[in-house]
């Protein structure tokens, strides 16, 4: 396989793709209002080739199979793609295949490129958006659902802002372009991202919903420290202070308690761009 982030292949297709195999059928449910968002946005799809960008356990890909689109998924992680296409079963659509969508060549053109949050790691971000453009038909479309700031999604940074202050010192000053999940949050920036890709049309609508993140805060403390931003900081605390900086990122979570069970908000861009 042609990568040309290696980095975010051993990440994938490591630790991290195991983590959300395990965690497939709670992030499912805590995504599926941004996963519907994105069903709308992309409209009446039988018929059409699809691309899914980083499909994942293959949700999205299994839901725009069912409503007559021809897809095919692609992924970093064999394990979450294994996943994918045990949820398939013996159908044959839609086909997985493990690629980085930076260099992966389909036999092809597609009408539709879609990516629930799996366009933000490409380590040359234009470059990746103008190979994707050259897989799409003339006038064919890209549709993404991106993370917006973290200050907009206090379900993942709520709990990484608690244990900060427990965290080694750094002088690091890390790169909020970097590939991650909020790699795309800054309008402007993806716009140009687009624009210099060659990309017509750019539009950009906030999704801003609730996300039930955990039943209980018990459930949501292991949650938080097995995904997301939270979870990486845990890996970099000291064991000194690993129960303090516990006991802290409990108290930030609690006030999101509800009879419902844990609710946070969570917000996207749903953004839109066409091969002209």
């Amino acid at each position: 396989m042609d990568v040309l982030n290696a980095e975010q292949l051993a990440y994938w297709d490591g630790d991290a793709g195991a983590t959300w195999v395990r965690n497939q059928t709670h992030l499912d449910q805590l995504l599926s209002p941004f996963t519907e968002a994105l069903m709308v946005g992309a409209g009446q799809v039988t018929g059409k080739k699809i691309l899914d960008l980083g499909c994942g356990c293959g949700e999205t890909a299994l839901r725009l199979a069912e409503r007559g689109a021809d897809v095919t998924g692609i992924d970093l992680s064999s394990e979450m793609l294994a996943r994918a296409m045990h949820r398939r079963g013996a159908k044959a659509n839609p086909q997985f295949h493990q690629a980085d969508g930076a260099v992966f060549v389909g036999t092809n053109p597609f009408d539709l490129i879609v990516s629930r949050f799996g366009v933000m790691f490409f380590n040359a971000p234009e470059q990746a958006l103008r190979h994707l453009r050259s897989l799409l038909t003339p006038g064919g479309e890209l549709l993404l659902a991106c993370w917006q700031a973290p200050i907009h999604n206090p379900w993942m940074s709520v709990g990484g802002r608690a244990i900060a202050p427990f965290l080694p010192p750094s002088n690091e000053v890390r790169d909020p372009k970097a590939p991650g999940p909020f790699a795309f949050s800054e309008q402007a920036y993806v716009t140009e991202l687009l624009i210099n890709a060659g990309y017509e049309s750019v539009e950009f609508e906030s999704v801003v919903k609730s996300l039930t993140v955990a039943a209980s805060l018990d459930e949501a403390m292991a949650f938080q420290n097995q995904i997301g931003p939270a979870a990486s900081a845990f890996k970099s605390l000291p064991k000194a202070v690993v129960t303090e900086a516990s006991a802290a990122m409990r108290a930030a979570i609690a006030p999101f308690c509800t009879t419902m069970g844990v609710v946070m908000e969570g917000a996207i861009w749903l953004i839109r761009a066409r091969r002209g």
